[in-house]
């Protein structure tokens, strides 16, 4: 199956890459810059252009403006990268039957604490960014080979602006000062598990609207403090404070019911310390590569 991978150079789209690869996919990465194919997305001609001239069997969106301040401040933006594309992504569906599968976001629920949320609960737009991921849904929606999950995802990245997960890592490890949310609750998955599950989806030949998270919904707090316990490390520096804290207005109560993806999938999604133990997996293998790295340039 050939597979154009949109957005292959961020967190999700490297774990992706690597899987699709793993199980002998015909990858072909495009991201704005740093893959072998550079495309932006908010340019529509140069993405029916990239479309046609690839004529993808599968086509996976893992691109988006995610920087919930910069949606806010310019929701343009946040339109032409979020939103606009996935309807000449739903367009290229519809017409040549070529399958889609686009990444959305958690990021629509106010209510319900640590709830999980169904498909079809109630949402609430209260953000740039929830208001273009929606947006993106019902375009990608359009077309009946179209798979759209929700989902949040961490992992390790490497790049110099850290994930969520490689600040937690951070701050146990150092023992540094750092607020922890406690009244901000997800069911995040790591982007291992996420990519496993979402290509197994695909060649279950699912479609439509899933969730696919973790199965267990856990706080900001109880994230951090799970790494802390899996590394063996205390956080005395520490306090807690609330996501009402900061400057843009989000939604908080993000848990997601996996039941309708695990249905399919036959098996079960990971719970908070597995999620943290894949995440530290990760940080072991980038760290160790990254030693090994350095060792081959001093040795040359």
């Amino acid at each position: 199956m050939k597979t154009l991978l949109l957005g292959s150079t961020g967190l999700l789209g490297q774990a992706v890459a690597r899987e699709a690869r793993r199980r002998g996919l015909e990858l072909r990465d495009a991201a704005r810059r740093g893959a072998r194919i550079e495309v932006d997305i908010a340019d529509d001609t140069a993405l029916r252009a990239l479309l046609d001239a690839e004529e993808p069997d599968l086509v996976i969106n893992c691109a988006a403006l995610v920087n919930v301040e910069l949606c806010e401040s310019d929701p343009t933006l946040a339109w032409h990268v979020n939103a606009r594309p996935l309807a000449f992504l739903a367009e290229w569906s519809r017409t040549t039957g070529g399958r889609l599968l686009h990444v959305s976001t958690d990021h629509y629920f106010t209510e319900g604490g640590a709830a999980p949320h169904a498909e079809t609960a109630p949402i609430s737009l209260v953000n740039e960014y929830a208001r273009t991921k929606f947006a993106a849904e019902a375009f990608a929606l359009t077309a009946p080979n179209a798979l759209v999950l929700r989902t949040s995802i961490v992992g390790i990245r490497g790049w110099e602006n850290p994930t969520l997960a490689e600040w937690a890592i951070g701050v146990a490890e150092n023992d540094s000062p750092a607020t922890l949310f406690s009244d901000a609750w997800s069911s995040s998955l790591d982007v291992t598990a996420f990519a496993r599950a979402a290509l197994d989806l695909v060649e279950a030949g699912a479609s439509g609207l899933y969730n696919l998270a973790a199965r267990e919904v856990y706080t900001k707090e109880q994230f951090v403090r799970e790494i802390a316990r899996q590394l063996g490390q205390n956080l005395t520096a520490t306090t807690i404070g609330s996501v009402h804290q900061l400057s843009a207005p989000r939604a908080h109560c993000l848990g997601l019911d996996v039941h309708r993806a695990e249905a399919v999938l036959g098996y079960k999604l990971p719970a908070l310390t597995e999620v943290v133990a894949s995440v530290l997996q990760q940080y072991k293998e980038k760290s160790s590569h990254e030693v090994r790295h350095i060792a081959s340039h001093r040795n040359a």
